[in-house]
């Protein structure tokens, strides 16, 4: 299992909907457990669950390429 943190700018839903939405593209529903609005709410990012690396790189791949990073970021 590997997650990916992803900040997302002012705590702004609809941005942590496009993003979980490229996680589900990518790894479907189960790697989205736990991302509630409450919690971006309260902290400010979301934590992702990928079941390999690859897939986790191949997510923030599609972070990079369709979010902009005014909105998003990834986290190391």
């Amino acid at each position: 299992m590997t997650d990916v943190r992803v900040n997302i700018q002012k705590k702004d839903r609809k941005i942590g909907a496009m993003v979980k939405a490229l996680t589900v593209e990518v790894s479907g529903f189960e790697s989205v457990k736990g991302t509630t609005k409450e919690f971006l709410n309260e902290h400010g990012y979301y934590i992702f669950h990928f079941p390999s690396s690859a897939k986790a790189e191949e997510f923030k791949e599609s972070v990079l390429q369709y979010i902009d990073s005014r909105f998003a970021t990834i986290a190391d």
